[in-house]
Protein backbone atom coordinates (compact mmCIF):
# COMPACT_ATOMS: atom_id res chain seq x y z
CA UNK A 1 0.00 0.00 0.00
CA UNK A 2 1.52 3.28 -1.11
CA UNK A 3 0.40 6.44 0.70
CA UNK A 4 1.70 9.71 2.07
CA UNK A 5 1.96 9.53 5.86
CA UNK A 6 3.68 10.93 8.93
CA UNK A 7 3.77 10.05 12.64
CA UNK A 8 0.24 11.39 13.11
CA UNK A 9 -1.61 9.74 10.26
CA UNK A 10 -2.18 8.76 6.64
CA UNK A 11 -3.40 11.08 3.86
CA UNK A 12 -6.20 9.98 1.54
CA UNK A 13 -7.97 11.86 -1.24
CA UNK A 14 -11.58 12.36 -2.23
CA UNK A 15 -13.34 14.64 -4.72
CA UNK A 16 -16.42 16.64 -3.76
CA UNK A 17 -18.67 19.36 -5.08
CA UNK A 18 -18.04 23.01 -4.20
CA UNK A 19 -20.48 23.14 -1.27
CA UNK A 20 -19.16 20.05 0.52
CA UNK A 21 -15.54 21.09 -0.04
CA UNK A 22 -16.09 24.66 1.20
CA UNK A 23 -17.74 23.37 4.39
CA UNK A 24 -14.99 20.78 4.97
CA UNK A 25 -12.16 23.28 4.53
CA UNK A 26 -13.86 25.79 6.86
CA UNK A 27 -14.60 23.21 9.59
CA UNK A 28 -11.61 20.88 9.22
CA UNK A 29 -13.77 17.80 8.76
CA UNK A 30 -16.58 16.46 6.59
CA UNK A 31 -20.19 17.31 7.35
CA UNK A 32 -22.70 20.04 6.72
CA UNK A 33 -26.04 20.05 4.94
CA UNK A 34 -24.75 18.72 1.60
CA UNK A 35 -22.55 15.88 2.91
CA UNK A 36 -24.25 12.50 2.79
CA UNK A 37 -23.02 9.20 4.26
CA UNK A 38 -25.85 7.07 2.86
CA UNK A 39 -24.02 6.12 -0.34
CA UNK A 40 -20.68 4.40 -0.67
CA UNK A 41 -17.73 6.78 -0.43
CA UNK A 42 -14.47 5.85 -2.17
CA UNK A 43 -11.26 7.19 -0.62
CA UNK A 44 -7.91 6.85 -2.33
CA UNK A 45 -4.39 7.09 -0.88
CA UNK A 46 -3.05 7.66 -4.42
CA UNK A 47 -3.20 11.29 -5.57
CA UNK A 48 -2.63 10.21 -9.19
CA UNK A 49 -5.50 7.72 -9.08
CA UNK A 50 -7.79 10.30 -7.46
CA UNK A 51 -7.00 12.76 -10.23
CA UNK A 52 -7.71 10.19 -12.91
CA UNK A 53 -11.08 9.26 -11.34
CA UNK A 54 -12.27 12.87 -10.99
CA UNK A 55 -11.02 14.01 -14.39
CA UNK A 56 -8.37 16.22 -12.79
CA UNK A 57 -11.17 17.98 -10.88
CA UNK A 58 -13.14 18.67 -14.06
CA UNK A 59 -16.02 16.20 -13.60
CA UNK A 60 -19.37 17.59 -12.47
CA UNK A 61 -19.79 17.22 -8.70
CA UNK A 62 -16.07 16.43 -8.31
CA UNK A 63 -14.61 19.86 -8.96
CA UNK A 64 -12.73 19.98 -5.67
CA UNK A 65 -10.12 17.51 -4.47
CA UNK A 66 -9.51 17.29 -0.74
CA UNK A 67 -6.53 15.73 1.00
CA UNK A 68 -7.76 14.24 4.27
CA UNK A 69 -5.59 12.98 7.13
CA UNK A 70 -6.74 9.97 9.16
CA UNK A 71 -5.08 8.38 12.20
CA UNK A 72 -3.04 5.26 11.39
CA UNK A 73 -5.28 3.17 13.65
CA UNK A 74 -8.42 4.32 11.82
CA UNK A 75 -7.00 3.46 8.39
CA UNK A 76 -6.14 -0.03 9.68
CA UNK A 77 -9.60 -0.40 11.22
CA UNK A 78 -11.36 0.69 8.02
CA UNK A 79 -9.30 -1.76 5.96
CA UNK A 80 -10.08 -4.60 8.40
CA UNK A 81 -13.81 -3.94 7.96
CA UNK A 82 -13.60 -4.15 4.16
CA UNK A 83 -13.75 -7.19 1.90
CA UNK A 84 -11.31 -7.56 -0.96
CA UNK A 85 -13.93 -8.76 -3.43
CA UNK A 86 -15.92 -7.31 -6.31
CA UNK A 87 -19.33 -7.66 -4.68
CA UNK A 88 -18.40 -6.80 -1.12
CA UNK A 89 -19.96 -10.00 0.22
CA UNK A 90 -22.11 -8.20 2.79
CA UNK A 91 -19.13 -6.36 4.25
CA UNK A 92 -19.31 -2.77 5.39
CA UNK A 93 -16.82 -1.77 2.75
CA UNK A 94 -14.78 -2.87 -0.22
CA UNK A 95 -11.16 -2.77 -1.22
CA UNK A 96 -10.43 -2.52 -4.91
CA UNK A 97 -7.03 -2.56 -6.61
CA UNK A 98 -6.77 -0.61 -9.86
CA UNK A 99 -3.89 0.18 -12.23
CA UNK A 100 -1.77 2.96 -10.78
CA UNK A 101 -1.34 6.03 -12.97
CA UNK A 102 1.63 8.26 -13.57
CA UNK A 103 0.90 11.90 -12.73
CA UNK A 104 2.80 13.34 -15.67
CA UNK A 105 3.49 10.77 -18.41
CA UNK A 106 0.98 10.36 -21.24
CA UNK A 107 1.81 7.32 -23.39
CA UNK A 108 3.99 9.29 -25.80
CA UNK A 109 1.59 12.23 -26.21
CA UNK A 110 1.30 15.72 -24.76
CA UNK A 111 1.33 16.26 -20.99
CA UNK A 112 -2.42 16.72 -20.64
CA UNK A 113 -3.45 13.86 -22.93
CA UNK A 114 -5.36 10.91 -21.47
CA UNK A 115 -5.00 8.16 -20.68
CA UNK A 116 -2.03 8.80 -18.46
CA UNK A 117 0.55 6.05 -18.50
CA UNK A 118 -0.39 3.07 -16.34
CA UNK A 119 2.35 1.90 -14.01
CA UNK A 120 3.33 -1.67 -13.21
CA UNK A 121 1.77 -1.39 -9.78
CA UNK A 122 -1.71 -1.15 -8.29
CA UNK A 123 -3.46 1.66 -6.46
CA UNK A 124 -6.00 0.88 -3.76
CA UNK A 125 -9.47 2.38 -3.51
CA UNK A 126 -11.34 1.92 -0.25
CA UNK A 127 -15.13 1.89 -0.54
CA UNK A 128 -16.93 2.83 2.68
CA UNK A 129 -20.61 2.13 3.25
CA UNK A 130 -22.76 4.22 5.60
CA UNK A 131 -21.36 3.08 8.96
CA UNK A 132 -17.75 3.21 7.79
CA UNK A 133 -18.32 6.50 5.97
CA UNK A 134 -19.60 8.04 9.21
CA UNK A 135 -16.54 6.71 11.10
CA UNK A 136 -14.26 8.06 8.39
CA UNK A 137 -15.81 11.54 8.62
CA UNK A 138 -15.57 11.59 12.45
CA UNK A 139 -11.90 10.57 12.46
CA UNK A 140 -10.48 13.20 10.09
CA UNK A 141 -7.51 15.02 11.61
CA UNK A 142 -6.92 17.59 8.86
CA UNK A 143 -8.36 18.81 5.55
CA UNK A 144 -6.31 20.39 2.76
CA UNK A 145 -7.83 21.65 -0.49
CA UNK A 146 -5.55 20.47 -3.33
CA UNK A 147 -7.93 21.42 -6.16
CA UNK A 148 -5.61 24.03 -7.68
CA UNK A 149 -2.78 21.50 -7.77
CA UNK A 150 -5.11 18.93 -9.36
CA UNK A 151 -5.87 21.32 -12.20
CA UNK A 152 -2.19 22.18 -12.74
CA UNK A 153 -1.03 18.55 -13.07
Amino acid sequence: LSAEYDDEGVWVYQAYNEGIADWAVEHGTLGGPLFNTTRMTWIKPSFAWMLYRCGYSAKHGQERVLKLKLPHSEVASLLEACACTHGGGGSKGRVQWDPARCLYSSEGKGKSTEPRKMLRERAIQIGLSRELSERFARSILAVVDVSALARRV
